[in-house]
């Protein structure tokens, strides 16, 4: 997860708390949408597997950014050595 003192992606820990951090408001939204009379756990089963949906989205979001700037980065280093030859 971390190499040289920077960030190349975000792993499990960070899909982790983003799922931990969504689970109560879909959870919360799941309560809302599906039938009271239904059993208590079809809302809750909804809203976690609603959260790790979701968690698994962030995750690759903030995954293809960190991707995405490192390979910047690389075509700038190799640019810059290019000129130095």
């Amino acid at each position: 997860m971390v190499s040289n003192s920077r960030f190349d992606a975000a792993g499990w820990l960070f899909w982790t708390v983003v799922f931990v951090l969504c689970a109560g408001p879909c959870m919360y939204a799941a309560w809302q949408i599906i039938d009271p009379k239904a059993n208590r756990l079809y809302p809750i089963g909804t809203g976690f597997v609603v959260a790790a949906i979701l968690a698994g989205f962030i995750s690759w979001a903030v995954n293809a950014a960190l991707q995405w700037r490192e390979k910047r980065q690389r075509i700038e280093r190799r640019k810059k050595a290019r000129k130095r030859k």
